[in-house]
């Protein structure tokens, strides 16, 4: 159980620190906005089922592009 906690709060350490560089280099987000700043807390503690999420996001505009472009 522990190894399971220890490696659960790493990537979610991980995540917030990925969230939070895209969150302070977007320029249409208030940074002084409270609802913006939970979004981040919550993205990175439920990273579990945000990460997938975002990836299947991510490759669903890059085939998209990629799809735009061969044409």
């Amino acid at each position: 159980m522990m190894h399971f906690l220890s490696f659960y709060l790493l990537t979610a350490g991980i995540v917030f620190s990925v969230l939070l560089a895209a969150f302070l280099r977007d320029d249409s987000t208030s940074k002084r906005h409270g609802l913006s700043w939970m979004v981040v807390l919550l993205g990175a503690l439920f990273w579990g089922i945000v990460l997938p999420l975002a990836v299947i996001e991510r490759s669903r505009k890059l085939l998209r592009h990629s799809a735009l472009i061969s044409r």
